[in-house]
């Protein structure tokens, strides 16, 4: 079994060293290598991880072309072909923060661009090497409270953007105190993979084994050697 992982800008060896935790083979996926898409042929499963804001023009009207600088659209793009494979291929996904939110871009929803703009509200990291945490409260009836067992928890938070509208086929699974949404899964799961998206980072976790990070990876994996 294979998992592709895509190329992170930001914290990337979190991830390595959460999946080299659990001894999981994987290949870094990235769009500047030829052939990616090719290569995630031979993969179970995608995760999408953290990163860059995922480009506005993807799901809302955009014209400060003296802003595109700061986003990769070639990374969404090349990200939305994976998603795209995968839920043809039934192979199970697992959106990390940013990869939460391309989810959402991907089903035709829209992110909220800055939290503490538009909604007064901040989930960025208390600092440069500090990680802030947060409660999380897990919604009935979904995959990820099967997952969880727990109706509330409490998570990291890294992040100033989150899902504004959800996405076409998507649901609510978990969100903050403060109501921003922390997670999605399909709405309708029938004949479809396996895909979840959560808001909060499961590989920046001190211990491994914590059930919001442990468990999230472990039905992942299940997922994928089903397929």
């Amino acid at each position: 079994m294979k998992i592709a992982i895509t190329k992170s800008n930001t914290g990337f060896q979190y991830y390595l060293d959460w999946l080299s935790f659990f001894n999981l083979n994987y290949i870094i996926l990235e769009n500047n290598i030829k052939n990616s898409i090719d290569i995630f042929d031979e993969c179970d499963g995608l995760i999408l991880t953290g990163g860059t804001d995922v480009y506005p023009g993807f799901y809302t009207k955009w014209n400060e072309a003296k802003s595109k600088n700061k986003y990769t659209p070639e990374r969404d793009r090349f990200e939305m072909d994976l998603i795209d494979n995968a839920i043809k291929n039934k192979k199970p996904i697992l959106g990390i923060c940013r990869g939460n939110q391309l989810l959402n871009v991907y089903f035709k929803g829209s992110l909220i661009q800055d939290l503490e703009n538009e909604k007064g509200e901040n989930h960025k990291k208390l600092s440069v090497t500090e990680i802030r945490y947060h409660s999380v409260n897990i919604l009935e009836d979904t995959i990820l409270s099967e997952i969880i067992k727990l109706n509330k928890g409490t998570v990291t938070s890294t992040h100033h953007q989150a899902i504004d509208r959800v996405g076409d086929e998507l649901m609510i699974n978990a969100f903050a105190d403060d109501g921003i949404i922390e997670g999605t899964e399909y709405k309708n799961k029938n004949g479809k993979g396996f895909l979840l998206g959560i808001q909060w980072h499961p590989e920046r976790f001190d211990d491994f084994n914590n059930i919001f990070s442990k468990n999230i990876l472990m039905k992942f994996i299940g997922e994928a050697k089903n397929i």
